[in-house]
């Protein structure tokens, strides 16, 4: 993190899903293992008031996950903390439900896209990709274009059945403009299963080398190299 005059330049990234369920966290915690493995230290975060998910993100950073909840904190106060809590070289930030789902239907107040327009963040979209394959690229435009300012740079497609079913999402996609960042077989582990209950990630040596495992299989099909490039090309946080 780089202090210039009043403002701060906090290199950063937002993971978002189409829907709940499908592997932001997984993704997320494989994004953290990836940009670690190429020497940054990573601040994680996550969009609302859960507190099980960010054990994940702790785990695999060695950080402690920071919550961000607009209805909570208040927009100021959302910020302020982030910028307080952003001392590693990248922060990433897991979404909560859907990109554009909060407060209500006609709002996009307390939503994963309401906190990546405060924190002014590049987002990535996860879609799952197991029961379509043109009609993605539908999808992917949808989200790109229902906000005038969608701040979506990036798709990761996850559940890919097979190599021909990962080609016909990628033409689809081509025309869309918008880049794929990574592509994740679907018998790939995921870390989505809440059958674990309350139990803390700490408490369960077991459940931390499943973290590790899994996101270093996942990160192995994301193109970290990028990943990293979007989190630096952000604008500046007033300090």
């Amino acid at each position: 993190m780089k202090f210039l005059g009043k403002e701060l330049n906090i290199p950063r990234l937002v993971i978002a899903g189409a829907t709940s369920g499908v592997g932001k966290t997984s993704i997320t915690s494989a994004i953290i293992f990836g940009i670690k493995k190429h020497g940054y230290s990573v601040q994680p975060f996550k969009v609302g008031p859960d507190y099980i998910d960010p054990s994940y993100l702790s785990s695999i950073s060695k950080n402690d996950a920071k919550n961000l909840d607009v209805w909570l904190m208040g927009e100021n106060e959302l910020v302020q903390s982030f910028v307080k809590n952003s001392a590693s070289d990248v922060s990433v930030i897991e979404g909560v439900m859907g990109y554009y789902d909060g407060f209500g239907g006609k709002t996009n107040f307390a939503s994963t896209h309401h906190v990546a327009s405060l924190l002014k963040a590049p987002t990535i979209l996860v879609l799952d990709a197991s029961k379509a394959a043109r009609s993605i690229a539908a999808t992917a435009l949808g989200f790109a274009k229902f906000h005038r300012n969608s701040r979506i740079v990036g798709i990761i497609l996850n559940k890919i059945g097979s190599k021909k079913h990962e080609n016909m999402c990628r033409q689809a996609l081509a025309n869309l403009k918008i880049p794929i960042l990574g592509s994740i077989v679907k018998n790939s582990e995921s870390m989505e299963s809440r059958h674990l209950g309350l139990i803390p990630v700490k408490e369960q040596k077991s459940l931390q080398n499943k973290i590790r495992k899994v996101s270093r299989e996942i990160s192995d099909g994301l193109d970290i190299d990028k990943i990293v490039q979007i989190c630096k090309n952000v604008p500046q946080l007033p300090k």
